[in-house]
């Protein structure tokens, strides 16, 4: 009979404990790159229009003067760009035992990585471009993290059956 453990009793791998730092640093470094120039396009402000470079914060604040009404709804995606990567950072914080932690890490990385690849994808700027290289890195170390925490409990698991 298999002897399952109270979540509290496990104990965590210094490979998991290094994974989950570096990416609650990652996480907060895509935090800091949303107010680097994440997109540049077309802005119409009081009648003149003129080319700009906004942030993801004032895609989430100011997207009245962005493009044209029919574009997307750039306050979503902003919302989701600025959002998302402050989910992911509090999830590996805050959670030292599961393995949820990567499952919505890698999720919020990769609407982010789509969001910047699909629907921003002709109008990036240098915060977009290492936002996107943050988020690959964050999705290899969310892999590996998983990886980690799998072997962990499988490791667990033996020493429960013996």
């Amino acid at each position: 009979m298999a002897n399952f453990t109270n979540v509290d009793e496990r104990v965590e791998t210094k490979t998991e404990k290094h994974v989950r730092i570096f990416l609650a640093v990652m996480y907060f470094l895509q935090t800091v790159v949303t107010t680097i120039p994440f997109i540049q396009g077309k802005v119409t402000i009081d009648g003149e229009s003129g080319y700009a470079t906004l942030t993801a914060l004032n895609l989430l604040i100011q997207t009245d003067g962005y493009a044209d009404r029919s574009s997307i709804p750039l306050a979503a995606v902003g919302a989701v760009l600025v959002i998302f990567p402050m989910v992911a950072f509090f999830f590996c914080v805050l959670d030292s035992k599961s393995r949820i932690k990567y499952i919505v890490s890698g999720a919020c990385c990769f609407v982010c990585a789509a969001l910047i690849a699909f629907v921003l994808a002709s109008v990036i700027s240098i915060g977009a471009i290492i936002t996107l290289v943050l988020n690959v890195i964050c999705l290899f170390m969310c892999s590996q993290g998983f990886q980690a925490t799998s072997m962990r409990m499988r490791e667990q698991q033996k020493k429960a059956m013996k």
